[in-house]
């Protein structure tokens, strides 16, 4: 099996430790391309372009450029994609359409996120970050009263979104004895039986949760799904946690509600990302903005690569049917656009 990794180097240094490289390279015929994305390695006569040609296995991880429908039109002999990251979304459709195997890690990366979601969560409801800058907070009142915050345990979470990290950050919530509503349009109501939780409309779970943390995919369809219209919906002191999408929120109408100082917010995510300097949100205490590191862990790193490099294990001896995490074309349709 002719395998090329287009992986740039500081990604295969955090993603794949030395053994799992040597692993990865004992599996078939290995060629790392770490300038993978040149026109030289995709087209014309050179050495690169000529084993791009002949791959059968691509991996890629964080940074790898575009698979385009021109590199995918280079790469007749491709089996499988595996990527050592989450989404896939920089994979053009046409792979699925080929009969192309996709597979991620995305199942290993959301409990890092999930872990984080819930790390925002309860910093919100204690109002740690007000504790620690009082002054700044005196007189807003979703600090006002009481100033030591709340307890999660009995709390109404609002999961928007049941997906793969939704259902991690779910279970590691369960401890809490909260209440759980979702709002997933694509979520069976047998399934939401299956985990416990209630199903009710987007605008119900804004009305009643005391915490709103967001899963669902960066769409056209989920373009600004938190609109300011939206935003009012929620109670004072209400907890909002964004590690998903930034293109789920309408940020300049955040600012605006987040700004009256009744809710306290947490962004993983923005968009544009980063958010500009300028920016209003940038500028209220009460907002918590940070640079897109909910998933990634020093530890979760590696575990990401040991894992892309045993599916390419599995498939190569098994074919498509022995991966363990790959992504269906329906899978692929949820992936974010932002």
């Amino acid at each position: 099996m002719r395998i090329v990794a287009a992986v740039q180097d500081w990604s295969r240094q955090r993603c794949f430790g030395s053994a799992t490289w040597e692993h990865l390279a004992e599996l078939g015929e290995f060629h790392w391309l770490p300038e993978f994305g040149t026109a030289a390695d995709v087209v014309g006569e050179s050495e690169k372009s000529r084993l791009v040609g002949e791959a059968e296995v691509l991996v890629t991880a964080w940074g790898t450029p575009r698979i385009t429908v021109a590199v995918l039109d280079r790469m007749p002999k491709l089996k499988l994609i595996a990527h050592g990251a989450g989404s896939v979304a920089f994979v053009d459709l046409a792979a699925w359409s080929r009969g192309i195997t996709v597979t991620n890690v995305m199942p290993i990366m959301a409990r890092g996120v999930a872990e984080f979601t819930v790390t925002c969560i309860l910093s919100g409801l204690r109002r740690l970050d007000a504790l620690l800058k009082p002054a700044l907070f005196d007189s807003m009142p979703y600090f006002a009263v009481p100033k030591v915050g709340f307890a999660l345990r009995d709390r109404t979470v609002g999961l928007v979104g049941l997906g793969i990290i939704g259902r991690e950050t779910l279970r590691l919530l369960r401890p809490f004895g909260c209440k759980f509503l979702v709002y997933d349009p694509y979520l069976p109501a047998a399934d939401a039986e299956a985990e416990g939780v209630t199903l009710c409309d987007l605008d119900t779970l804004l009305t009643q949760s005391d915490v709103v943390s967001l899963h669902a995919p960066g769409t056209a369809a989920t373009e600004k799904l938190l609109n300011e219209k939206r935003l009012r919906l929620l109670k004072p002191g209400t907890v909002l946690v964004n590690t998903a999408r930034g293109i789920l929120i309408d940020h300049d109408a955040l600012a605006v509600v987040a700004g009256e100082g009744k809710i306290g917010v947490y962004l993983d995510v923005t968009y544009p990302e980063p958010l500009a300097e300028g920016h209003a949100l940038r500028k209220l205490s009460n907002v918590v903005i940070t640079p897109h590191v909910a998933g990634p862990t020093v530890d979760g790193w590696p575990k990401m690569g040991e894992a892309c490099v045993a599916d390419i294990e599995r498939f190569i001896k098994g074919g498509s049917a022995a991966v363990e995490y790959r992504v269906t074309e329906k899978q692929y349709a949820n992936q974010s656009t932002s």
